[in-house]
């Protein structure tokens, strides 16, 4: 954008111009988020009201007017002022629900979130992941498990016909081989 656009000028573009609401998020979204959060105490929360107040913005922008010199911070304080009330009372509604209804709620874990999607992902992984081990030859395979599944050091995978130089080498190409065939054939 070679011009900067004024919050008026901003707001009449909407509809046909995107660096318009580049405009005016770069302009506020900052005050927005501290403002919010000053009001409800929740970082992660004023973000979402931020993020969904520019989208009502996309929508429904170009209908506000503004003075040539005036800012879109009242319209978009008022909007953003709205969606937290409206999700504070909401909020509110289901507290109440779970209280009658004798329903504990479950304080968000993020670590324990991550955890699922990790676990969930391994699962999905097992059956690639048993097929490519599978494909590898014996030796790779047996050298590949011992290493990596078992934890054993390359002495100890070493036979007595095999020295550890030859036990590395079959380690890294087999791990090689699992990540091309794992990654569509990509190295």
């Amino acid at each position: 954008m070679s011009v900067a656009l004024s919050d008026a000028e901003a707001l009449r573009r909407l509809r046909r111009d995107r660096d318009a609401i580049v405009a005016l998020y770069d302009r506020h979204v900052a005050r927005l988020v501290a403002t919010v959060a000053a009001a409800c105490g929740d970082r992660e929360l004023a973000l979402d009201i931020a993020q969904e107040t520019f989208a009502r913005a996309l929508e429904h922008g170009h209908r506000v007017r503004v003075s040539e010199d005036g800012s879109a911070w009242p319209w978009l304080w008022t909007v953003a002022r709205n969606l937290l009330r409206d999700r504070q009372r909401r909020d509110a509604v289901d507290r109440t629900a779970r209280d009658r209804l004798g329903i504990a709620s479950v304080a968000y874990d993020e670590q324990a979130v991550d955890e699922l999607i990790a676990r969930l992902d391994a699962k999905e992984l097992h059956e690639a992941l048993a097929e490519a081990l599978y494909a590898l030859p014996v030796q790779q395979r047996e050298a590949v498990v011992g290493r990596v599944v078992l934890g054993r050091d390359y002495r100890q995978l070493a036979e007595p016909a095999t020295n550890e130089g030859a036990m590395r080498a079959r380690v890294s190409r087999g791990l090689r081989a699992l990540r091309v065939r794992l990654s569509g054939g990509r190295p």
